[in-house]
C-alpha cells in the first residue's frame, strides 16, 4: 500500500490531481482509513497510467472514466481517436502552412495583417461547423468539390488570399483609376474557379432568404471596406461576370 503522497511521489501525479481524479470517478483508491487517509495498491498504478495514456491522446475525463469501465470498447474507441487525432494533425500542418506562407510574403516586405492571418486559423479550425451551415444550402457533392479544390491548393491559395486582400485594403485608402482597381479586385474573386463560384451562386440562388453566418465565414475587412469593395465590384461589371 502507498499512501497519497509516496503514490503521488511513484507515479509523478500531484496529490491535487489525485484526489481530483477519486472525485471524478476515475480513480478509486485501494482502501480509505477510518481517518479519511487515502491509500493506494499496485493495481491503482495501472490505472493512473492508462488515465495518462488516455489523456495524451487527448480524451476528455468523462470519456476516460467510461472507456475504464469498458475495457471491451477500446479498439473501436482507438480507431474513432485515430480518425480524430488525424484530423487534429492535418490541421495543424495546415496552420504552419498558413504561418509559413504569411512569413514568406512579409519578408517580401509586404505586411500580414493578423486579422487575416488568425480568421484563416480560424476557418481551419470550423471546417466541420461550415459544412454543416452550407448543407442547408448547397448539395453534398459541390461542398466536397468545394473542400477538395480548398485542400489540394491550400499553400497557393492562402498566398493568395494575403496577398489579395492585402492590395485591397491600400486600394480602399488610395484608390487606384479604374483600370488597376479592376485588375486588383478580379484577383481577388479569381481565387476559386469561375466555374465553382458559378455552381455556389446558383446553389444560394434556389433558396428565398440565406441567413450568412459572419462567425463561421468571417471576412478579414471591415465593413467599411467590405462595402467599399462590393460597391466598386458592382460599379465595374466584376461581380455579373463572375457569376455569370
Amino acid at each position: 500500500m502507498y499512501s497519497i503522497g509516496e503514490f503521488s511521489k511513484k507515479t509523478g501525479i500531484t496529490i491535487r490531481t489525485l484526489r481530483y481524479y477519486g472525485e471524478k470517478g476515475l480513480l478509486k483508491p485501494a482502501r480509505i482509513s477510518e481517518g479519511g487517509q487515502r491509500y493506494y495498491n499496485d493495481a491503482n498504478i495501472i490505472t493512473v497510467q492508462k488515465i495518462v495514456t488516455f489523456k495524451y491522446l487527448d480524451y476528455s475525463l468523462e470519456e476516460i472514466k467510461e472507456l475504464l469501465k469498458k475495457d471491451d470498447s477500446l479498439l473501436q474507441s482507438l480507431e474513432h481517436q485515430k480518425l480524430q487525432l488525424l484530423k487534429k494533425k492535418k490541421q495543424l500542418e495546415q496552420m504552419l502552412a498558413t504561418i509559413d506562407t504569411a512569413i514568406h510574403i512579409h519578408q517580401g516586405n509586404i505586411a500580414v495583417d493578423s486579422t487575416t492571418l488568425l480568421l484563416i486559423i480560424h476557418s481551419l479550425l470550423t471546417e466541420d461547423a461550415q459544412k454543416d451551415y452550407l448543407r442547408q444550402y448547397i448539395s453534398e457533392p459541390l461542398i466536397e468539390r468545394i473542400y477538395n479544390f480548398l485542400d489540394i491548393n491550400f499553400i497557393e491559395i492562402n498566398r493568395r488570399y494575403i496577398e489579395s486582400l492585402h492590395e485591397i485594403k491600400q486600394a480602399y485608402q488610395a484608390p487606384p483609376e479604374d483600370t488597376m482597381l479592376k485588375e486588383l479586385i478580379e484577383r481577388l474573386f479569381s481565387i476559386i474557379p469561375q466555374e465553382l463560384t458559378k455552381s455556389i451562386a446558383q446553389e444560394f440562388e434556389k433558396h428565398a432568404t440565406v441567413d450568412f453566418d459572419n462567425w463561421l465565414f468571417a471576412i478579414p475587412l471591415t465593413s467599411e471596406e467590405e462595402n467599399w469593395l462590393l460597391e466598386q465590384a458592382a460599379r465595374l461589371n466584376i461581380l455579373e461576370e463572375v457569376i455569370t
